[in-house]
């Protein structure tokens, strides 16, 4: 099950001058008529086919596309796509044509159109996904997959802002227990910038073997407030040369945990809880 959005561009640019301007956004892999957006970092990825029909008296070529993106998604998702979505229809004029049902039908196009048309069409797919399967859905609450979407997703102009001098971690999904939580990499008492998480993953260098051990975010945040730094809009900004003594001994001391615990989930299997529940309590109706 999926989105489809259909692209009947109004100019006269080719599929090869439309593919070059998505590959210079990043994160599109090309290959013939297909255009496949994958960012490796947030997770989120969608498909474009592309296709040419000759119209008009002297019979140029002009392009279509189809968009497709899957349901049963987490909702941000839909707000990356849209990132790329609305550049390229500002940059390629078109006429669209969405068959969803709470969708834009033939236009015009809108960010909030669309957004309306995906999380409509994410719900039916959830509701499909519940009936059909046995499997154990995933989910965390919509805030907390945006706020880690987000970061996740200036993630490289934070990297690149703080240089070799911080590690800025990516926010990842790991199973623990039977249950979702969001996680930081934070290994041998690096200078980082830290994002709040559920758990940071703590590891160090045995040899040459990885160590990792759990620490809760209230026990990172405790250690890290003691020894002067606060929790800001963006984590802890842990900006040392050398990492104070009751940091390093916390950071590199912790009680290693089997590597079979260690349980690292697709962004895309995490889905919104709000979603998951409203559609588990429409069921018992």
């Amino acid at each position: 099950m999926s989105y489809d959005l259909h692209l009947d561009f109004h100019t006269s640019a080719g599929i090869e001058e439309i593919t070059k301007f998505l590959s210079a956004r990043g994160n599109y892999q090309l290959s013939g008529k297909q255009a496949v957006y994958h960012n490796a970092i947030t997770g989120v990825y969608f498909t474009l086919a592309f296709s040419e029909e000759k119209r008009g008296l002297f019979r140029k070529n002009t392009a279509k596309a189809d968009i497709n993106i899957n349901y049963c998604r987490p909702s941000f998702f839909g707000l990356e796509a849209e990132i790329e979505i609305t550049p390229l229809l500002q940059r390629f004029p078109c006429q669209i044509h969405d068959p969803q049902m709470n969708g834009m039908g033939d236009g015009p196009y809108s960010k909030e159109g669309f957004l309306r048309g995906w999380n409509a069409g994410n719900e039916f797919g959830v509701d499909a996904i519940l009936s059909q399967s046995s499997d154990p859905i995933l989910y965390l609450p919509s805030s907390q997959l945006h706020n880690a979407w987000r970061w996740n997703y200036d993630l490289p102009l934070r990297q690149a802002k703080c240089g070799d001098k911080q590690f800025v971690p990516q926010i990842l999904y790991m199973l623990i227990a039977g249950r979702v939580y969001t996680i930081a990499v934070w290994g041998d008492a690096l200078p980082a910038v830290l994002p709040e998480v559920d758990f940071v993953l703590l590891a160090r260098q045995e040899g040459a073997n990885s160590v990792f051990g759990f620490a809760s975010w209230d026990e990172v945040a405790k250690l890290l407030t003691a020894n002067g730094y606060q929790n800001g809009p963006d984590g802890f900004n842990l900006d040392y040369a050398i990492a104070p003594r009751p940091i390093a001994d916390f950071a590199l001391g912790f009680a290693p945990v089997d590597r079979s615990e260690l349980v690292k989930l697709s962004p895309d299997r995490v889905l919104d809880q709000e979603l998951v529940q409203r559609q588990l309590a429409a069921r018992q109706n």
